[in-house]
């Protein structure tokens, strides 16, 4: 009986084990110090980077191979293409880890946890929403595999392609690029998160013959999306309601930052 009670609670053990085993949600003590340790390192000028950081650390995963995802791999990616400028982001994830030394937070989170709160970091400081976020995820050791992310030369319908093998829906595909916003891409204040980016998708400036310098707002893969029909009732949707973007904007990132993710 004594053997079976030990099964019996070795097992309820486990059990309980395996339940704490996944993402947890950033709050109290360790929310409050990963915010003043980005206040620290990271002032608004490094928004836009922050994002892409973000972004391009997690848009590797592949639902059909099972790897890749939000897992810091982006660190020894850097010499590719598609990652150049991303150093300055990475940076500024070094500098907040080494901030974060003797806080509550201290250990209990990853290179992939502060890349993913980057990016939710950049967006709440730059006007748009605060986005509920989790940390536990594991980091990479070596580099995710090469060409996951979608070419900037893309047709809308191999976007939704690209996305839907990530695991994204079109609509998501649509809220996610509202991330344009920022930077210097001709979608309004470079430093502002708002839906100046689907007001402009409407408006395509870029087809003005008289107006060279329009031609340069967005990439190609901005102005294929409103003459999609499985993206353009979303744009038109954001475009007239910055709450509606806000809200669906803070849903597929946290979806996205999650992508692939292994969880401690």
């Amino acid at each position: 009986m004594a053997a079976l009670s030990l099964i019996a609670s070795t097992l309820s053990s486990s059990k309980a084990n395996a339940q704490e085993t996944g993402p947890q949600a950033l709050q109290g003590e360790v929310k409050a110090a990963v915010m003043q340790a980005f206040s620290k390192a990271a002032d608004k000028g490094k928004a836009p980077v922050l994002l892409r950081l973000a972004f391009h650390d997690a848009a590797t995963h592949d639902v059909a191979a099972g790897d890749g995802g939000a897992n810091a791999s982006v660190q020894y990616e850097f010499s590719r293409p598609e990652n150049t400028g991303l150093k300055r982001g990475w940076r500024v994830i070094e500098n907040v880890m080494q901030n974060l030394k003797g806080t509550a937070a201290d250990g209990r989170v990853s290179y992939a946890d502060l890349i993913a709160l980057g990016g939710a970091y950049a967006v709440q400081i730059t006007g748009g929403p605060s986005i509920d976020m989790s940390i536990g995820r594991r980091d990479a050791a070596v580099a995710d595999p090469v060409n996951r992310l979608p070419e900037e030369t893309l047709s809308a319908e191999a976007l939704r392609m690209s996305f839907e093998s990530k695991g994204l829906s079109a609509q998501e595909l649509v809220a996610l690029s509202g991330a344009h916003t920022l930077g210097n891409k001709g979608f309004g204040d470079p430093l502002t998160f708002d839906n100046q980016y689907y007001k402009s998708l409407l408006q395509k400036p870029w087809d003005d013959p008289s107006n060279s310098m329009a031609a340069m707002i967005g990439l190609p893969s901005d102005h294929v999306l409103p003459d999609d029909s499985k993206c353009r009732p979303s744009i038109e949707a954001y475009a007239g309601d910055q709450q509606h973007f806000f809200q669906d904007f803070g849903a597929a990132y946290a979806k996205l930052t999650s992508l692939g993710a292994q969880w401690s």
